[in-house]
């Protein structure tokens, strides 16, 4: 049986603007269960001076998660993480940050505020120090410049360089500083940054222009995982299903399971 995962949920309760309580928690549990997702990353803001819930708390809502909703006969396998603000914070506590799946990859956000030449930096450091930038939602970030779908794309040379989608990395690897004349989506993919996309762009929740560019990416093969990003189980059945339907008639089926194992 195919492992589904949702790389990306806001539904620890009480942390950060998802989940308000256990109550709500479990009934996102069971929608995104029902809609054939097998592990969830639990994945709270990460904003210094507004969210800090620090890694011990993290793991301890997600073990109280996990019981709850095991206890109502939810079956679905939790995993901790959080989504890390990109700013000067993250890069000064790096070695504490809480990877997927103990693995180098970060789920980092990135502000339309930001500016280019601080993204650029911020997500080389993050390299240079063994770590691999899970950028969330791309399509969403205004700051991408998304190309028009071509007939070859990102797919062949993005995936030649990104071998297996959880590759073993050195702690030290050794990244060149690549030219700063290309734009930012180039220059993150040429470090070897990945990509995540939200379940609900293709459903149209955040609006059309979000639900083209990630058209667009999908058919031209940035992304490397998905997440419902999901905060609350309000119409959550409704736009998962009709966001993943979406991916599968972009990429056919296969190309959907590839994005959510």
């Amino acid at each position: 049986m195919t492992t589904m995962i949702d790389f990306h949920s806001h539904i620890l309760p009480g942390l950060d603007d998802g989940a308000a309580n256990i109550t709500e928690a479990a009934a996102m549990a069971r929608i995104l269960s029902d809609a054939g997702f097998s592990e969830v990353c639990c994945t709270p803001h990460r904003i210094s001076g507004c969210y800090d819930a620090d890694n011990g708390t993290v793991g301890k809502k997600t073990e109280e998660l996990r019981k709850s909703i095991n206890a109502l006969g939810i079956d679905i396998l939790l995993h901790p993480g959080s989504e890390y603000y990109l700013d000067e914070f993250l890069l000064g506590g790096l070695e504490e940050c809480v990877t997927y799946r103990e693995t180098r990859f970060l789920l980092v956000e990135i502000s339309n505020n930001m500016t280019v030449e601080f993204i650029r930096e911020a997500c080389y450091r993050i390299r240079c120090r063994g770590f691999i930038p899970v950028i969330a939602h791309p399509e969403r970030c205004k700051l991408f410049d998304f190309p028009p779908p071509s007939k070859n794309g990102l797919r062949e040379w993005f995936f030649k360089v990104q071998g297996s989608r959880f590759m073993v990395t050195k702690q030290t690897p050794d990244v060149e500083h690549p030219a700063l004349n290309g734009s930012l989506l180039d220059y993150l993919i040429e470090i070897g940054c990945r990509f995540q996309a939200n379940i609900g762009s293709f459903a149209g929740i955040y609006g059309e222009g979000v639900r083209r560019r990630a058209v667009i990416s999908l058919q031209e093969g940035l992304y490397s995982y998905l997440g419902s990003d999901a905060h609350s189980s309000r119409n959550l059945a409704e736009w998962l299903d009709k966001g993943l339907r979406e991916i599968e008639r972009c990429v056919g089926y296969e190309g959907l399971q590839n994005l959510r194992v």
